[in-house]
């Protein structure tokens, strides 16, 4: 289930972040074209893995989902080179950032949207008044939101056919 999930999480994120990418450029909300490269889908990647996780730790049960998690990263890690260790705390604080950020919400679609504003630093990119502020413009937000739920797996149905113990 693991190398499925990583397999399907890289190939979601390498497909999908193009269209993330070009909802963001021609966001005509910000004043400066961040001009994201369509290729730079690393962090991105890293926001679905945590933001995916998250949802598994919600829907699974316990234990199922720290063995979910604990696969996924070491599987993760070994596809994209970098240390499990490594891996391992950049997801914790995606996650925490996520909760962080979102609170008192608990919908991941929105603190995807939210995080993906701090590891693009797209702050910089818009009117004065968000840009002090340290605030997504909404208007965006909203319009990224949209696509993030396209990169959430449906933890409750995988859970249902695939009886994850």
């Amino acid at each position: 289930m693991a190398n499925v999930f990583v397999n399907a999480i890289l190939e979601l994120s390498e497909q999908g972040f193009p269209a993330v990418a070009a909802e963001i450029n021609e966001s005509p909300e910000f004043v400066v074209d961040p001009a994201i490269a369509e290729t730079d889908d690393g962090a991105f990647a890293l926001v679905v893995l945590a933001a995916n996780l998250m949802e598994a730790q919600r829907i699974l049960g316990p234990g199922a989902d720290r063995r979910i998690a604990a696969l996924s990263i070491s599987k993760f890690a070994q596809a994209t080179g970098l240390k499990t260790t490594d891996l391992e705390r950049e997801v914790q604080r995606l996650q925490s950032q996520m909760s962080r950020l979102n609170f008192p919400s608990k919908n991941t679609v929105y603190a995807m949207g939210k995080v993906l504003f701090q590891q693009y630093d797209l702050f910089c990119f818009q009117d004065t008044y968000f840009r002090e502020m340290k605030a997504p413009n909404p208007i965006i937000l909203k319009r990224l939101n949209g696509l993030m739920g396209y990169f959430l797996w449906n933890w409750t149905e995988v859970n249902e056919q695939y009886k994850i113990v």
